[in-house]
């Protein structure tokens, strides 16, 4: 049995004439009569009646024909399920995202691509931009919002926006009653940063610069996600790195200030499996380039 065996079938119950129902199925009459017998075998029944004035149903046909449509309408919206889903108009997308992309962008994106996507389903799992790697190389998940450089080259990761990072320290610090502080003068402080497995490279971005400036902070303390960092220069522990003005939270006892001279910077891309994106993918890394666009001009 087959979905042909049933639309000719279907078409000679609606005609109760064999020639018209067979111009419907643009077969021939002779075509059309093979494929009842077809599906009568099959069946192991006796569908119709036929005689030189009329087409008539069996019990059996009686009985067989509201499954036969329901039967060809779930083939018929399987089908459009599955294109839909090709097109990238249906299904789920996984994304991995770090603490700072949560913060950032991440939510910003998913709303816009609700609105262009309404029937797909956005699941996003905290990684790191390490767990991310692995996790695109398993297909646990479809992209990752993460810290570009990527260190498997194998994946590809597309930049979305490049942001500076500021400072963030005890109200009644010596450096607060400047409007901008360089890194220069973190010299002989406690520097508060986000765990290097967050993003290897852009950690070791931000050890470099401090090795540029020629020192090194007195102390390193590793702290995440950014209200923690932001909770422990509250507590006199030290001056933290808070990338982007979405995340300099109110909070009393605290003020943020830019860095002047050379300073840091936060990179978010997307990462995408090495066999390239899926179309839904594909569908949710355009979105997540134009709003990178609004968050930057945000910043300004």
């Amino acid at each position: 049995m087959d979905r042909r065996n049933l639309e000719c079938f279907v078409a000679i119950a609606d005609e109760r004439h064999f020639h018209r129902a067979a111009a419907r199925c643009n077969i021939s009459q002779p075509g059309i009569s093979q494929q009842l017998r077809k599906l009568e075998e099959h069946l192991g029944v006796v569908l119709m009646t036929r005689s030189s004035r009329q087409v008539s149903l069996t019990p059996a046909g009686e009985a067989f024909l509201p499954e036969a449509r329901r039967i060809i309408q779930v083939m018929d919206d399987a089908s459009r399920t599955a294109q839909r889903v090709e097109r990238g108009e249906k299904g789920t997308l996984v994304i991995g995202a770090t603490a700072s992309s949560l913060f950032i962008l991440v939510p910003e994106v998913i709303e816009a691509f609700r609105q262009i996507r309404p029937d797909i389903e956005v699941v996003v799992r905290h990684m790191t931009t390490q767990e991310q790697e692995a996790a695109l190389e398993r297909s646990e998940i479809q992209a990752g919002i993460c810290h570009p450089p990527v260190s498997n080259e194998q994946l590809s990761c597309e930049l979305l926006v490049t942001l500076p990072f500021s400072l963030v320290m005890p109200a009644d610090h010596r450096l607060a009653s400047r409007r901008t502080t360089r890194l220069s003068d973190l010299r002989d402080e406690t520097a508060i940063l986000f765990p290097r497995q967050v993003g290897p490279l852009l950690y070791d971005s931000i050890i470099a610069l401090f090795q540029q400036e020629g020192f090194v902070p007195r102390q390193i303390i590793e702290a995440s996600p950014v209200q923690s960092i932001i909770a422990m220069a509250a507590c006199g522990s030290g001056i933290g790195f808070v990338a982007s003005r979405v995340q300099q939270m109110q909070r009393r006892g605290v003020v943020y200030r830019e860095i002047s001279g050379h300073r840091p910077y936060i990179t978010l891309g997307i990462a995408f499996p090495s066999a390239g994106p899926s179309s839904i993918a594909r569908a949710f890394g355009e979105c997540a380039k134009d709003v990178s666009a609004d968050v930057l001009n945000n910043e300004k």
